[in-house]
């Protein structure tokens, strides 16, 4: 084995730190303070979703209105409680993580946190289909998808799947909205 194959992830061969690699190389702190964060967002969510009133049995479905939140918020913690060690656990290839952090987070991420709030909050208003129905036509443009032949089944196939999924099978309200549009 040679000494650079030997260094921690994280290390160049000098030994210096280019990344926030701990000096055994197991836990990279950069990581470890996002999956904090992220962590503690994701267990006050869960608090949060332990204070929503109980329905009554007559207004419930199969699954629990608290039941698909808490299933995304622990699929999160799950993912976050890897993300410190994950250029251990990828090896040589943990070291190419690195190389993508050294480009600054592109504006268009920022625009497009922006547009989700924006459209998300308006959930209210528009009612869950129509929502969706924006978000699958203004984010691909965002990213710059001008293929019509690829965005007009996304825009309709996708909600479509999404409503059968949901609204059929797991017996899922949408939020109607002042248009109206739940589909009951």
């Amino acid at each position: 084995m040679s000494e650079a194959s030997q260094s921690p992830t994280g290390q160049d061969g000098g030994g210096a730190q280019n990344s926030g690699a701990s000096p055994n190389g197991w836990i990279n702190t950069t990581d470890l303070i996002v999956a904090v964060i992220i962590l503690v967002i994701c267990v006050l969510a869960w608090h949060h979703s332990t204070l929503w009133e109980k329905p009554s049995a007559a207004f419930t479905s199969v699954v629990p209105p608290t039941w698909f939140p808490r299933l995304i918020l622990g699929c999160l913690i799950a993912m976050a409680l890897f993300l410190p060690i994950e250029q251990r656990l990828k090896g040589k290839a943990g070291a190419e993580l690195d190389e993508d952090r050294k480009d600054p987070i592109k504006f268009n991420t920022y625009i497009t946190a922006l547009v989700m709030v924006v459209i998300s909050a308006s959930m209210e208003w528009t009612g869950t289909i129509v929502t969706m129905i924006l978000i699958c036509i203004v984010l691909p443009i965002l990213w710059g998808e001008r293929r019509w032949k690829i965005l007009i089944p996304f825009i309709v196939v996708f909600p479509v799947v999404v409503l059968i999924l949901f609204k059929v099978m797991f017996s899922v309200n949408f939020e109607p909205g002042v248009i109206g549009l739940g589909i009951k």
